[in-house]
C-alpha cells in the first residue's frame, strides 16, 4: 500500500462515465474516443440492458481490453466488488492505460455509479468525471416520459449536446438554457457525431514509436480500431492543426474548450484551495496541477486533480525544482478572470500558518496508508 508522502511513480488512470439515455449517442461518442488517432491507450467497460451485450460489439467485438457486463444493468446488476475486479483488469500496469472509459446502459442511474467508482480502493485509478449525452433533437420528449433525466444531467461535470445538427439555432438555445437551469456549473458542449477532443476528458500522452524490441507493448483497443481504420482514410475523421475533428473538408459543430493557468511561487492556503477545487468556477470540468504548502511536515509536491468536486492528491519529492503553484483548468465558457483570482485569494497569508487544522482539508484525500 503506497503511503502518504511516497514517491509517485504513475498518475491514477481517471475513470470517466459516458452516460446519457437511450440513443444520445453513447457508442459514438466512444467509438470516436478510439478512433480518433490520440495516441492515447484507452481501456473500455462496456454495459449494455439486456442478455446481449450488443454495445460491446459494436465498439470492439469484445477484444481483449474490453469487460462486458450484461444481463442488467451496471450499477445494479454488479456489485462493487464486481466493479472494482473489471476496473481493476483493465488497469494492470502491463496495459499502461491513459484512461478508462465506462459506457453506461442507457438506463443506468448515474450517481449509483459515481458512488462505486469514488469509493474504490484501487490507488492506480481515480474518478475521471461524468459525461453525459443528450439528444439536442429529443431531450425535451425524454424528459417528459422520464423525469429522472433531469436528476442524471444534474449531478454530470460535463453537458454533451448530440445531434445538434439535427434543429435550429432557437431550438438549441432553449436546450442549452434548460440545461443550464438543471446544471448551472458543468461546461456545455455542441457536438455532431458524438465529436468530443479527447485532451477535454484526459492527458494525451507523448509516446516514442514502438521500438521493435523483443518484448513490444500490445497493441491496445484503441490502437487496433486504428489500425484497422488506416485504409480508409476520412471515414472516422482527422484531427487538424488545432486538435478539433473534421471530416472529409466539413467543418462541424464543436465547442472549443479552453484552458487556465495560474502559476505562482507564493505557498498556498490549504483550506481555501481545498474549497476551489471542491466547488469551482462554473465552466470547469477538470483541474490538474502542482501546489506548494509551506507548512511543517507538508512542504512535499503535492500533486492535485479534481473532477465535479472529486478531488485527488498524491504527495512526492520536488527533486530539486523550484517549489512552486501551477495549475490548469479545463472546460469551457470559463471566466478566466475568475478563476485567477479566486487562486490569487487561495495563496497563503500569515493566518494560514496559525491554522493548525486548515491542511486536514487537503490530507484528507490523499490515498490510506
Amino acid at each position: 500500500m503506497r503511503r502518504p508522502g511516497a514517491v509517485v511513480t504513475r498518475e491514477p488512470i481517471p475513470v470517466i462515465v459516458v452516460a446519457g439515455f437511450l440513443g444520445a449517442g453513447k457508442t459514438t461518442l466512444l467509438n470516436h474516443l478510439l478512433r480518433g488517432g490520440s495516441g492515447a491507450r484507452i481501456g473500455v467497460l462496456v454495459n449494455d440492458f439486456g442478455a446481449v451485450n450488443i454495445d460491446a460489439m459494436l465498439v470492439a467485438g469484445q477484444v481483449g481490453d474490453v469487460v462486458g457486463l450484461t444481463n442488467g444493468c451496471m450499477c445494479c446488476a454488479v456489485d462493487r466488488a464486481g466493479l472494482d475486479d473489471a476496473l481493476s483488469a483493465l488497469a494492470r500496469p502491463a496495459a499502461q492505460l491513459d484512461a478508462i472509459v465506462i459506457e453506461a446502459s442507457g438506463i443506468a442511474e448515474p450517481k449509483s455509479l459515481i458512488r462505486m467508482i469514488t469509493a474504490m480502493a484501487d490507488p492506480r485509478m481515480r474518478y475521471g468525471g461524468l459525461v453525459y449525452l443528450v439528444d439536442a433533437a429529443l431531450f425535451e420528449t425524454a424528459r417528459r416520459a422520464h423525469p429522472e433525466i433531469d436528476g442524471h444531467v444534474a449531478v454530470a461535470d460535463l453537458v454533451v449536446l448530440n445531434k445538434t445538427d439535427l434543429v435550429d439555432v432557437d431550438a438549441l438555445t432553449a436546450t442549452r438554457t434548460e440545461l443550464t437551469a438543471l446544471n448551472p456549473s458543468a461546461p456545455q458542449l455542441c457536438v455532431t457525431g458524438g465529436r468530443i477532443d479527447p485532451a477535454l476528458l484526459f492527458d494525451i500522452p507523448t509516446r516514442a514509436p514502438d521500438d521493435g524490441g523483443d518484448r513490444p507493448i500490445q497493441l491496445s483497443l484503441d490502437a487496433l480500431l486504428r489500425e484497422a481504420d488506416d485504409t480508409h482514410a476520412g471515414e472516422s475523421g482527422h484531427v487538424g492543426e488545432s486538435g478539433h475533428v473534421g471530416e472529409l473538408g466539413h467543418a462541424h459543430l464543436h465547442d472549443a474548450f479552453e484552458s487556465v493557468e495560474f502559476c505562482t511561487p507564493e505557498a498556498m492556503d490549504p483550506r481555501a484551495l481545498a474549497s476551489f477545487l471542491t466547488r469551482p468556477p462554473a465552466g470547469i470540468y477538470r483541474i490538474k496541477g502542482v501546489v506548494w504548502f509551506d507548512l511543517p511536515g507538508h512542504r512535499q509536491r503535492h500533486v492535485v486533480h479534481a473532477v465535479g468536486g472529486f478531488v485527488d492528491v498524491s504527495r512526492d519529492s520536488w527533486h530539486g525544482q523550484d517549489r512552486q503553484t501551477a495549475l490548469v483548468a479545463i472546460g469551457t465558457g470559463i471566466d478566466r478572470d475568475e478563476v485567477c483570482a479566486q487562486l490569487a485569494a487561495a495563496s497563503a497569508t500569515t493566518a494560514t500558518a496559525d491554522d493548525e487544522h486548515g491542511i486536514l482539508h487537503i490530507t484528507r484525500f490523499l490515498p490510506p496508508a
